[in-house]
C-alpha cells in the first residue's frame, strides 16, 4: 500500500497490522526490513498530520480569542 492519501485512521490501521504480523512472527526475514521501513514511514506521515491538526486548533483558537 502506498502513502498516497491514507487518512490517520487507515494509517494507525496499517502500522497495528504490521505490528501484530511482528509479534505474531508472521514476518519472513526477507520482508522483515520492508516492514519496518514501511511502519516507519506510517509514523512520520501520522506524526506529521498531527502536526498539521494541532497548527490548525492553534490558528482557529487565536481567530476565536481575537
Amino acid at each position: 500500500m502506498e502513502n498516497k492519501e491514507l487518512t490517520y485512521s487507515e494509517a494507525i490501521r496499517e502500522i497495528e497490522q504490521i505490528i501484530s504480523r511482528l509479534r505474531n512472527e508472521q514476518t519472513e526475514v526477507d520482508t522483515l526490513a520492508a516492514e519496518l521501513k514501511r511502519a516507519s514511514e506510517l509514523i512520520e506521515r501520522c506524526k506529521a498530520q498531527l502536526l498539521d491538526v494541532e497548527a490548525s486548533v492553534k490558528e482557529h483558537a487565536e481567530e476565536n480569542e481575537e
